[in-house]
């Protein structure tokens, strides 16, 4: 029943117009959006086709959860939400999070609405930055591949994902016929950030900073991310 209301919700929203979509939403909806970025983790690590592995969390500068909603007809659209969590680059830990606004489209034929947790792993520093100060496109601003999943051999890597700024892993719900996400674009959702933490202060004062205390709401994320990093499965 949540899956269909979040579905039914969604296609409205995307038909009132991206402005109703994006609206600065309230605290506890706020704490709502992590809850359901952990949701998304887990939803993808749970499966070996689709596990993000350690050894690439333990590399990565930076993650992004998004739940993206897309929508069908001859012109598609994604737009979706979630959060940005990047490691301290003096002590290596996961921060905590900041809020993000993700969006895109595709041209061809599609049917019906579709729910496709995504997440973003970003693979160095300088993406991270962009990811907190302004909008960047996937496709031309950053390298952007499939992530590997499950346990990793040497023998089957490739120097398609070693050398990209992020690798991607999703995992899709609900009826839809059509391509998957290509490209697409992230920026800071500041006045989200700012609400949930009452502060003045944008994203990256928050992201990288270790004088934010992490919020109740934010634990079992970050909690979450660590086990996954440490390769607890």
């Amino acid at each position: 029943m949540n899956h269909i209301f979040r579905t039914v919700t969604v296609i409205l929203a995307l038909a009132i117009g991206a402005g109703t979509l994006f609206a600065a939403p309230k605290r506890e909806n706020l704490a709502t959006r992590i809850i359901n970025s952990e949701y998304a983790l887990e939803e993808i690590m749970k499966k070996p086709e689709t596990r993000i592995p350690a050894s690439i969390l333990q590399q990565a500068k930076g993650i992004i959860l998004t739940l993206n909603y897309r929508a069908g007809f001859m012109l598609g659209g994604h737009g979706g939400r979630g959060v940005l969590v990047a490691k301290n680059p003096l002590n290596g830990k996961w921060g905590v999070p900041a809020f993000v606004s993700t969006g895109g489209a595709n041209f061809g034929f599609q049917i019906g609405a579709k729910e496709v947790d995504t997440i973003y792993v970003i693979m160095d520093e300088a993406t991270v930055g962009r990811a907190y100060t302004g909008r960047f496109d996937l496709s031309a601003d950053a390298a952007a591949v499939a992530g590997p999943v499950g346990l990793i051999s040497e023998k089957k890597e490739s120097n398609d994902y070693k050398n990209a700024n992020i690798l991607v892993y999703t995992t899709t719900k609900g009826l839809y016929a059509g391509v998957s996400i290509k490209g697409g674009w992230v920026k800071p959702d500041n006045s989200a950030t700012k609400a949930f933490y009452n502060t003045e202060f944008n994203a990256p004062e928050i992201v990288l900073s270790d004088w934010f205390e992490l919020p109740r709401e934010a634990k079992a994320l970050i909690n979450r991310i660590n086990y996954y990093t440490a390769g607890q499965f």
